[in-house]
């Protein structure tokens, strides 16, 4: 019977597993490396929550837009070169699903994990969980047709669970947010589409959390683990042991380090996103807006405008490389020309967990008969954390529904006699 649960990681979706058993009657304990409130990625994000975007990053033509951005430090992308062996070998896993069928394969899983998420946020609501939540729908902006058909294409199959891409004229566009150049010839509006401030999700999850009589450790990063035979019996967090009948990783991109201590090494790698707040109101916008060529996320919160963008792998730490900041304030400049360009922004930088096919890990750890993992999110954190705390959750309860969405998305699928994945092409 599992009645103590320890949850490693302190992030959005840590909160939201935490959450989610203390409401299930479990004794939950959070334990976290960092400081209370340094949430890492969960509060550097743009804060969306966007079924309509859920697709993985590895997609087709995404090698040739590498090769061409590699030039350019303020690219969307950028692969900083490394001789590490662990990162020359997930990124050429990553290439081997940048094909047409594990993009679709990837999309359709995305697909059935989002049918609930609009309702699990609305849940968080009733139960008294308060946060910064705006319900006024997206707008994808491109400069050309060509890429909003694209991007229509690949948000079609959103559709069947009612989120919908409405193309739209340039005109018809900045007839919803006037603050859009005439460079903005075509986009697509997504009514069904959120955002909140991420800072203020994670607060009121905890604070939620903390009233369920969730027990926090921050400080205290896991060094060791326990077991006994099959089964984890403590975490060694902080120096202090930590015991527990089942255990949760979902540290963010730590979670691979943590899983190899556990006993099976997860490829979940850092994605380094960058971004800033802008409190000068030279750019007022209602909606949420998603630069389409420049691949930068504009969100509108209550005190700010917060920009975020672009995906560098190779990089494991939070030193700023200010070229790519700079791209982020162009491509605002080019599709909201009324946004300053100097001084040069204060910015920050986020790790977002990548995997190689793009999908979330979620589900028992192979090999350990009471570890879970939630992790590997890429950029989808903030729109998946609810849903995976129902994965785990049925998971803990033998919830048949939950196993089936959550079968594209078990950790098992990277052990090595599954390496070669149907969908791998």
């Amino acid at each position: 019977m599992t009645d103590n649960a320890v949850i490693v990681g302190a992030g959005v979706v840590g909160l939201a597993t935490a959450h989610r058993l203390a409401q299930d009657g479990l004794t939950v304990t959070v334990v976290d490396a960092a400081r209370a409130g340094a949430a890492g990625a969960s509060v550097h994000n743009a804060g969306w929550i966007v079924p309509i975007m859920s697709t993985p990053v590895p997609a087709p033509g995404m090698l040739g837009k590498a090769l061409r951005w590699m030039a350019r430090r303020d690219s969307p992308l950028y692969v900083r070169p490394s001789p590490r062996p662990e990162h020359v070998r997930f990124m050429i896993n990553m290439l081997r699903h940048c094909n047409p069928r594990a993009f679709a394969h990837g999309v359709e899983a995305l697909t059935s994990l989002n049918e609930r998420t609009l309702e699990l946020f609305d849940e968080y609501e009733k139960d008294g969980i308060r946060f910064e939540h705006h319900r006024v729908g997206q707008l994808l902006a491109f400069t050309t047709r060509h890429t909003m058909e694209e991007y229509r294409a690949a948000t079609a199959p959103m559709e069947r669970i009612g989120h919908t891409a409405v193309p739209r004229t340039g005109d018809e566009l900045r007839d919803l947010e006037p603050a859009l150049g005439k460079q903005v010839l075509a986009g697509l509006h997504c009514p069904q589409e959120r955002h909140v401030d991420p800072a203020s999700l994670v607060k009121g999850l905890e604070d939620r959390c903390r009233e369920l009589g969730v027990r926090f450790l921050y400080d205290s990063p896991v060094t060791g683990v326990g077991t006994r035979g099959r089964t984890v019996t403590s975490v060694l967090a902080g120096g202090d042991e930590v015991p527990g009948d089942l255990f949760v990783l979902a540290a963010g991109v730590h979670t691979g380090p943590l899983s190899r201590l556990a006993g099976h090494p997860l490829p979940i790698r850092p994605g380094k996103g960058y971004g800033f707040d802008d409190t000068s109101g030279a750019v007022n916008l209602r909606h949420s807006v998603y630069l389409g060529e420049a691949k930068v996320a504009v969100t509108p919160l209550s005190n700010r405008l917060r920009f975020a963008g672009t995906m560098e792998f190779g990089s494991s730490d939070a030193t700023i490389d200010r070229h790519r900041l700079r791209g982020i304030a162009d491509a605002a400049h080019t599709y909201l020309p009324d946004f300053p360009l100097e001084p040069q922004p204060q910015g920050w930088t986020g790790l977002r967990p990548m995997t190689p096919d793009g999908l979330p890990v979620v589900g028992p750890l192979p090999g350990k008969d009471n570890v879970l993992v939630a992790s590997g999110h890429s950029m989808l954190g903030v729109t998946l954390a609810p849903v995976t705390a129902d994965i785990i959750s049925g998971e803990v309860s033998g919830d048949r529904p939950s196993a089936d969405i959550a079968r594209p998305f078990d950790p098992g699928r990277f052990a090595p006699q599954r390496r070669r994945s149907p969908a791998g092409g």
